[in-house]
């Protein structure tokens, strides 16, 4: 004859199913929280940013584009006003960590698999980017900072030591910005910012193309 289970092994056998299965559905959000990142990387950013403008009170312009040439356009990822300074903002996806010297032309990128491959320095991009907005708009450029967001999974080895320039994962990118802004100097003129703002949301091509977002 078959002897009761005691409470302790009743509980256990109900209890750890359900453990089991929770466990379980937890590496599957985790995992598709990760491959949802992936696909839509760029949209994950902007929430962040998004969600930094409307606390701080800053004006942002996403998905900026602009003619630098007769023949090319340029796009800036995210153009965030603060209080201090303007920050040039371009995004980046890396399936593996990251490793370099701030001023070379490539950076490695090592995937999950040890393999190695050579990808556009992110930092340079930035500045390049910087560089051209200077040059349509006559913005001073000691008021530009650019940070190029990557993904919080990726490992940068890639150390900076200007203060104008920075690569980030997403997930610093506020407590970067609130450090830059804490920085002992004045903060931006109210009429200097506005007339920057103009001056770039004027060559803002994406409005021609009717696109609000």
């Amino acid at each position: 004859m078959l002897s009761k289970l005691t409470l302790g092994q009743t509980l256990f056998i109900i209890i750890v199913p359900i453990v089991v299965v929770a466990l379980i559905a937890v590496v599957v959000i985790v995992i598709l929280n990760q491959k949802s990142v992936k696909k839509d990387f760029k949209g994950h950013y902007y929430k962040r940013i998004y969600k930094l403008a409307m606390d701080k009170d800053y004006y942002l312009i996403n998905n900026f584009l602009f003619k630098i040439d007769d023949s090319h356009v340029a796009r800036i990822d995210h153009i965030l006003f603060a209080d201090k300074y303007i920050y040039i903002i371009s995004d980046f996806y890396f399936d593996g960590d990251i490793s370099g010297k701030e001023k070379d032309a490539s950076i490695i990128l090592e995937d999950r698999k040890g393999k190695k491959y050579y990808y556009d320095n992110p930092l340079l991009t930035n500045q390049k980017l910087i560089n051209k907005l200077c040059l349509v708009t006559g913005i001073d450029p000691n008021l530009l900072i650019g940070i190029s967001i990557i993904n919080d999974k990726c490992m940068c080895g890639i150390e900076t030591t200007t203060k104008n320039f920075y690569i980030i994962q997403s997930n610093k990118v506020r407590q970067l910005i609130k450090a830059i802004e804490s920085r002992p100097i004045t903060k931006i003129n109210p009429d200097q910012l506005a007339k920057a703002v103009k001056a770039i949301d004027k060559l803002n091509r994406r409005k021609r193309r009717g696109e609000q977002k």
